[in-house]
């Protein structure tokens, strides 16, 4: 924040990111694409702000509010079935292949899930729900004999000024909004797969604002993905080589991306971590992340293993 002086003698504030200290001016972004100089002899005051904008405790936010907000950061070819959405990516992901069963889909449960399993079939999937566990939809698709499939996984928060402190992002993250194909080989060395590059990309990259983070010259040794959506950053796709872990990269990753995420307007980070993996989720907790819900995905009973 710095308060300087105008050219009819008034003064005023301003709040952004530092970009420059020249000899005469500095350099500061109010917001993303803009900046202003100000001369250094106009000064009266500066003092460093909140990385990120402030706001009410994460856990006030609905379950179903934030899986709507997360939407969009796993997404590739969709419709709408009422508020629930309908999805498909190939069969790369839960999340890019099934039905986001969130809010009122419009008609009776049962016929949403007959919907489900033709948009399923027509795209090549296996017919799958991601409900809010102990959610209605959740409820009304197990009596319609529908049966859990994966792991439940668990929703983990936090409020991003919080979790960015006082903390400047590393120098030695790069965060980058361009998809490059080093950090992609780097995914493909995390999460070995045999989905369309195509669809891997639209799902990855095609639905910004997003970015990526990775560590390490040429071929990253780490990398991490952060997504915007309103107040909500979304990290995810955080991997470490394991020869470099235990060293810090994957918490300056995700801070470098909480950084990005602030410039946008983000206020809250979210991620997503199976429920069984207790080694992670007491990781994410001593970084200040707190449980915020479940979800998991079900299927009809005839296709579940």
């Amino acid at each position: 924040m710095i308060r300087h002086l105008l050219s009819d003698g008034s003064a005023t504030d301003v709040i952004g990111w530092l970009e420059e200290i020249g000899h005469d001016e500095i350099g500061i972004s109010p917001g993303v694409g803009s900046s202003l100089s100000i001369r250094r002899d106009r000064v009266i005051t500066a003092r460093r702000a909140p990385a990120a904008a402030g706001g009410g405790p994460p856990l006030r936010v609905a379950a179903e509010d934030l899986e709507q907000a997360a939407l969009t950061g796993w997404l590739a070819e969709h419709a709408a079935l009422g508020e629930w959405t309908l999805r498909a990516g190939g069969g790369f992901t839960g999340r890019a292949n099934s039905c986001l069963a969130v809010g009122d889909p419009g008609c009776d449960v049962a016929d949403a899930a007959e919907v489900i399993v033709s948009w399923s079939a027509e795209h090549g999937i296996e017919p799958r729900a991601q409900v809010i566990a102990g959610s209605s939809a959740d409820r009304a698709l197990i009596e319609l004999g529908w049966r859990q499939t994966y792991v439940t996984t668990d929703v983990m928060v936090a409020r991003l000024a919080g979790f960015l402190g006082s903390d400047l992002p590393s120098p030695e993250v790069r965060v980058t909004e361009t998809f490059e194909a080093s950090w992609l080989a780097a995914y493909h060395r995390s999460r070995p797969n045999d989905a369309d590059p195509a669809i891997l990309e639209l799902i990855l990259a095609g639905n910004p604002p997003r970015a990526f983070a990775s560590f390490g010259p040429a071929e990253p040794t780490a990398i991490a993905r952060g997504h915007v959506s309103g107040p909500w950053l979304g990290l995810a796709a955080i991997w470490v080589a394991p020869e470099r872990r235990r060293h810090g990269l994957a918490t300056a990753m995700m801070r470098a991306l909480g950084h990005w995420g602030a410039r946008r307007g983000a206020r809250w980070v979210y991620l997503q971590v199976a429920a069984a993996n207790t080694t992670a989720v007491a990781a994410y907790e001593r970084l200040g992340f707190q449980r915020h819900h479940a979800y998991r995905y079900v299927r009809p009973a005839s296709t579940a293993r």
